[in-house]
């Protein structure tokens, strides 16, 4: 992933982790602002490599971010019980969902005319095991 792509991700996960531990208390209220800001994310990486994404690309961007958004809306409705829990869970969720959107978003970017395959939930556990695994130096 490239430094600039890297720190604008960077940016708007830390927004939308923020906005969404802060809204909380009121049920799928993140949604209003967390969405907005993941396909804004998508515009901006496009926008500053100057290339439009492909319409299968697209295609893969609306399920991560709904996908996203519906993980956050159940997560919300069961550990949103408990104040600090639900907030955590909630700024966490937005956080990881914005971060691999805009990894996905730069994979998508550096091969244009062959976006990287479906989403699957294999793709979500390695990238998320991989971060935790020593890599050899």
């Amino acid at each position: 992933m490239r430094l600039g792509a890297r720190l604008t991700t960077h940016a708007f996960s830390a927004g939308a982790a923020g906005i969404s531990f802060i809204v909380q208390p009121l049920p799928a209220s993140d949604q209003l602002f967390v969405i907005p800001i993941q396909y804004m994310l998508a515009a901006s990486l496009a926008k500053e490599r100057g290339a439009p994404l492909a319409k299968a690309a697209w295609s893969q961007i609306h399920q991560i971010i709904w996908g996203g958004g519906a993980l956050r809306l159940m997560l919300g409705l069961t550990l949103g019980l408990l104040p600090l829990a639900g907030a955590v869970t909630n700024a966490l969720t937005a956080l990881v969902t914005t971060e691999y959107l805009g990894h996905y978003v730069d994979r998508a970017l550096d091969t244009p005319d062959d976006p990287p395959p479906a989403l699957s939930i294999q793709d979500i556990l390695d990238a998320i095991t991989s971060r935790f695994t020593p890599r050899a130096r």
